[in-house]
């Protein structure tokens, strides 16, 4: 009967709904990958539903299965976050898997510098970006699939905490010999010149766009776009070899020019306000000690003044 579920199925449930994977799974519950399947095999023949179905990014839930996850998954989580509560969370005997929501741009920003302080710390913590937009996101974090969210979002809610890590703006990336390169970058110059349009997650490119559409509005002006690209793989070799402008965050192209000398940045010539990239969490994950300390030494990375030092 439906009301005799083993706790234990669920918990195989939102685990294979989180990683998309039976055997990531497995390895997440400390299982066996055969002995997720025959969960999945119970819990199918309990709900009379596939529940899963393999598809080319992985296991995809089925209505019936999300409708479940919708409905277990904030519990589920709880239950977790109450049993770590009551434990010490040490880093450097731990394996967790931390999940965090990030776009392309912010993995290049995040992940280079989040992994290199970890490694000493905390040798055997592993971490999983994940690729959402912001409904998906807030779902994943209310239902445990998410342990952090980092960028520039909106706030999600009163459920949802946020922490500001530091503020943004954007500069112009061409290549060193670009014949713009060689002068200051003007507003006539930046909206005469051929651009790259990137358009990634969170709202970056929503605040880019609201501040040069009243400046082109203003003088009745389009950018002229040649390419618009969804992924940010390959856009430095655009870049290198064209006289294409491409326009993103500081650090973002900071990432971009290590070991990339024959790409400089300009000043955005335009007036653009300070974009806030913040870290946000679920409240059921506020107190967990593991996630207490992945938000410490984040937000010791982008700490400027212990930079400074």
């Amino acid at each position: 009967m439906k009301n005799d579920v083993d706790l234990n199925l669920l918990r195989v449930l939102c685990t294979v709904h989180a990683t998309r994977n039976v055997s990531r799974a497995a390895d997440e519950l400390g299982m066996t990958q055969s002995g997720v399947s025959n969960a999945l095999r119970r819990l199918r023949t309990v709900f009379a539903d596939p529940l899963f179905v393999r598809c080319a990014d992985g296991m995809q839930a089925t209505a019936r299965a999300q409708d479940l996850i919708d409905l277990i998954g904030p519990g589920m989580a709880d239950i977790q976050s109450a049993l770590a509560t009551e434990t010490a969370f040490d880093p450097a005997q731990s394996t967790r898997l931390f999940r965090i929501m990030a776009s392309d741009l912010a993995q290049m920003v995040l992940m280079p510098k989040l992994l290199a302080r970890v490694a000493p710390l905390a040798p055997n913590v592993r971490f999983e970006t994940v690729d959402a937009g912001p409904e998906d996101g807030r779902r994943g974090m209310e239902g445990g699939a998410i342990d952090l969210v980092f960028g520039n979002w909106p706030a999600f809610g009163l459920d949802f905490h946020r922490q500001v890590l530091f503020k943004e703006v954007f500069l112009v990336l061409m290549r060193e010999d670009h014949p713009l390169s060689q002068r200051r970058l003007t507003r006539s110059a930046y909206l005469n010149a051929k651009h790259v349009d990137y358009r990634p997650g969170g709202v970056t490119y929503q605040s880019l766009k609201q501040v040069l559409d009243k400046v082109l509005k203003t003088q009745n002006r389009q950018r002229d776009v040649t390419f618009t690209a969804a992924h940010a793989l390959g856009l430095t070799s655009v870049l290198s070899e064209s006289d294409l402008l491409l326009t993103l965050p500081s650090r973002l192209v900071s990432a971009i020019q290590v070991g990339r000398k024959q790409l400089v940045a300009r000043p955005l010539p335009v007036a653009s306000p300070e974009m806030p990239i913040t870290l946000q969490w679920h409240a059921r994950v506020h107190r967990d000690p593991s996630v207490i300390w992945l938000r410490r030494v984040i937000a010791e990375l982008f700490d400027e003044s212990r930079t400074a030092r």
